[in-house]
């Protein structure tokens, strides 16, 4: 009996080390039609571990593998989720495959909590780089010492920043209340910010009439600034849709505005469209390379970041196969980049 049961768990742990090895091979080549028996391989992987938890049996290097599997699995979370989403979706597999209690089974909310959190660093590094454009401009612009204004304006914005990144709308608005009560003149950009604060806070009329006022304070001239300053808070507060059509604006009014092309490539970074960024920031550094050298050498630093990931990866992870079929069959009826 005892031979039985060693013989039995041996068995077992074979089939373990199988289905690590169709794991390892399935997961770099994931199609519609198999990736559905993938996440079922898994199930089965785990449940081997867990029988055989108590076998006595040296699992250590199958479990090192497991981990590394997992691991991948998580990193390249984007691309999966795209596969999945050609087989039906997660949603619907899931309810196939009842309980669906592995963490593969929820791989979009993976993906959804991952893209939160990069739109906002995202955003505060793009936020980041506009207020210090706009602070180097207001003091090469103003006589020394710096405009009271501007100091009262930029030290909002700074604060703005942080607070947008941790949602904390009441508490930006009410920065804004006490930075406006300390003007003597009204600040653009100041607005920009209370006009995308209300709206989070369901004060859409209110907002209009930030955002309206803001743009009135902008020269005809230069309203190509206020677009792309607009859309640079979009994507600092998370509406990714909204800074789209911000940078369209820019581009719109003046097709060689950097500014434009740099918030453009900052929304496809975010939605992990590596070969759009890559193109729009180089747009980006071709035209600020003679009138705005530091946007210039920040779009070239974002350019090369890219680059070292391989096409169409997601910065959520996940590069893509090898195979070229898998790459078209994906991104078939993805839109060319805008502008390009």
């Amino acid at each position: 009996m005892a031979y039985s049961i060693r013989e039995e768990r041996q068995g077992l742990a074979t089939s373990l080390r199988e289905d690590l090895n169709e794991a390892e091979r399935l997961i770099v080549q994931l199609r519609r039609h198999n990736v559905e028996p993938f996440l079922q391989l898994l199930d089965q992987i785990e449940d081997s571990f867990t029988q055989l938890e108590d076998s006595g049996l040296d699992l250590r290097p199958e479990y090192t593998r497991w981990a590394s599997l997992q691991s991948k699995l998580r990193s390249e979370a984007g691309r999966v989720v795209r596969v999945i989403s050609l087989a039906g979706g997660l949603a619907q597999l899931r309810q196939q495959n009842q309980p669906a209690a592995g963490f593969w089974w929820r791989l979009d909310e993976v993906v959804a909590a991952a893209r939160r959190r990069l739109v906002r660093r995202l955003g505060i590094s793009f936020s980041t780089i506009v207020a210090l454009l706009a602070i180097v401009w207001a003091l090469l612009t103003f006589v020394f010492p710096p405009d009271p204004n501007t100091v009262v304006a930029s030290e909002a914005l700074s604060t703005l920043q942080q607070l947008a990144f941790e949602g904390r709308w009441e508490e930006a608005l009410a920065a804004i209340e006490e930075a406006k009560a300390q003007l003597t003149q009204p600040d653009a950009e100041l607005l920009i910010w209370e006009g995308v604060i209300r709206e989070k806070l369901g004060q859409p009329e209110r907002a209009a009439e930030a955002l309206a006022e803001a743009k009135s304070l902008v020269p005809s001239a230069r309203l190509v600034g206020y677009w792309w300053t607009l859309g640079s808070v979009r994507l600092a507060v998370g509406d990714i849709e909204e800074a789209r059509l911000a940078g369209r604006q820019a581009i719109e009014i003046d097709p060689a505005d950097a500014q434009g092309y740099f918030l453009l490539a900052s929304v496809y970074e975010a939605e992990g469209d590596t070969v759009c960024a890559v193109e729009l920031f180089d747009k980006s550094f071709e035209l600020a390379a003679d009138g705005n050298p530091q946007l210039a050498v920040i779009a070239r630093v974002r350019m090369g970041n890219l680059l070292q990931r391989p096409p169409n990866m997601s910065l959520l992870g996940g590069a893509e196969t090898e195979n070229g079929d898998q790459l078209a069959e994906e991104n078939s009826e993805a839109p060319p980049c805008e502008g390009l």
